[in-house]
């Protein structure tokens, strides 16, 4: 009898670490966030970075409300991400860049970039305060995509915002640094995150 009370009490105590991990998934998955481009293991580097440097998960953006729990059950290997799939990780690239200008953080932006000139860094500019984007691939290998998009921005600036709305198209292109898109691309959409 003493036997089976400890092992009742093993499982209670391990009750709220479950559906803390349980929550954390619905959560994730309910605010349409993935868990792709994982590196495998997660350091102890900057929020919800690899041993490497780069993102633990690169779709998990540095502003996400779950980016440090997400970094945590990484580096504990509760979550992995999943395998490697070029038509999620080439759209992940483009809706990265928009996340990291919307977290204010162009560092977490230039991850996902080829061609940033400096002062798409280093120059403060309007602010991304929300966006809607939706992507479409009309060509894709294991080493290009080709998206077209459909972008709503909320900017923000001199105490107000304005909506902007552009459609265009950008080639997305796979390297040793991962996916990435070029800047010439986005800036000829003529939004004022990328400066010329």
């Amino acid at each position: 009898m003493t036997r089976s009370r400890l092992d009742y009490a093993g499982w209670v105590q391990r009750i709220p670490t479950l559906l803390a991990v349980v929550a954390l998934a619905v959560g994730l998955a309910a605010s349409g966030t993935g868990l792709a481009q994982g590196t495998g293991t997660a350091g102890t580097t900057g929020g919800s970075r690899s041993a490497s440097g780069s993102p633990a998960f690169a779709d998990v953006p540095p502003c996400h409300w779950a980016a440090s729990a997400v970094a945590k059950v990484a580096k504990a290997g509760i979550f992995v991400g999943f395998p490697p799939d070029p038509a999620y990780l080439s759209v992940n690239a483009l809706r990265q860049v928009f996340e990291g200008l919307r977290c204010a953080d162009p560092a977490w932006s230039l991850r996902f970039l080829s061609g940033a000139p400096r002062a798409f860094a280093s120059t403060p500019g309007p602010a991304l305060a929300a966006f809607t984007l939706d992507p479409t691939i009309t060509s894709l290998s294991a080493s290009s995509a080709r998206i077209s998009l459909q972008l709503t921005a909320v900017v923000a600036e001199a105490g107000g915002q304005r909506r902007l709305e552009r459609t265009g198209s950008v080639t997305a292109t796979h390297g040793t640094a991962g996916w990435r898109v070029p800047y010439a691309e986005l800036a000829s959409l003529d939004l004022p995150f990328f400066p010329r």
